[in-house]
């Protein structure tokens, strides 16, 4: 009778595991506390693997996007996802043991000016190219940041404002993060600007920044010397400083710290 109760039991958990797995991903997200921030269309697949055609997250769109369970992860007691959509792709993972909440592996890019329609903050000028940001970790845990690394690399950074197109090459920002205080550290890449500096933004949204700029070759050309004048405290003929501190809008303390 033992013998017949424990094979009972363990069909019983298998075939609940086997109608876990083959549930359409639907009715799981039916039953789950989707937060009302986050709405999502078009919806389909199973557990392990599917697509959303849609994921609007405070008024950013994530579109056509794919989902497949990282198995692997299970060797360190984690639920792991790998996500791709149609501007880049990033890994979610959840520890079993600690509760922490990651993303990491992640490539997500942007061109500068749909960035700006999410962003509403007056600029002196139009900013143009590409964002490429990188993070190779953001760990959250008990709805706060623990830890973030990473990396923005800004393409073809310049201006794109009517008659004034400007290009003045690429510029990578270093970012560490911890609960109390992110880091930042500027520099140059494929560059007409040789750039140096950093920055710090604190849980209380005090921010610093010093930024250096100068030419990398020869004096700076006469437009973007204009758009310089507009930002930066010119220091000599050909070189730039831009020092600021202040407070950021309290709305992006909470996003960056939570």
């Amino acid at each position: 009778m033992a013998r017949l109760l424990k094979f009972l039991l363990f069909f019983l958990l298998c075939l609940a595991v086997a109608l876990v797995v083959n549930l359409p991903v639907q009715h799981l997200l039916a039953q789950a506390k989707v937060s009302r921030s986050v709405q999502l269309y078009g919806v389909d697949g199973r557990i392990f693997s599917g697509r959303v055609g849609e994921v609007a997250w405070q008024r950013v769109p994530l579109r056509n996007v794919e989902y497949r369970f990282v198995a692997s992860c299970l060797l360190k007691l984690q639920l792991c996802y790998r996500v791709d959509y149609d501007r880049g792709g990033f890994r979610l993972g959840y520890d079993l043991l600690n509760g922490d909440s990651e993303v990491s592996q992640a490539r997500l890019e942007y061109p500068v000016a749909e960035i700006l329609t999410y962003v509403n903050q007056p600029l002196p000028v139009r900013p143009g190219g590409r964002a490429e940001l990188h993070i190779d970790q953001l760990t959250m845990r008990d709805k706060s940041l623990a830890a973030a690394s990473g990396k923005l690399v800004w393409r073809n950074l310049g201006v794109d404002d009517g008659d004034v197109q400007l290009d003045i090459g690429d510029y990578q920002v270093d970012f560490t993060g911890s609960p109390e205080q992110y880091a930042f550290e500027f520099s140059d890449l494929d560059a007409s600007l040789d750039v140096t500096g950093d920055a710090t933004i604190d849980a209380d949204g005090r921010y610093q920044a010093d930024v250096r700029l100068s030419a990398a070759s020869g004096n700076i050309d006469s437009q973007v010397r204009s758009v310089l004048d507009l930002v930066a405290q010119r220091s000599s003929a050909n070189q730039y400083r831009i020092e600021r501190e202040g407070r950021v809008p309290p709305k992006i303390a909470r996003q960056l710290f939570r």
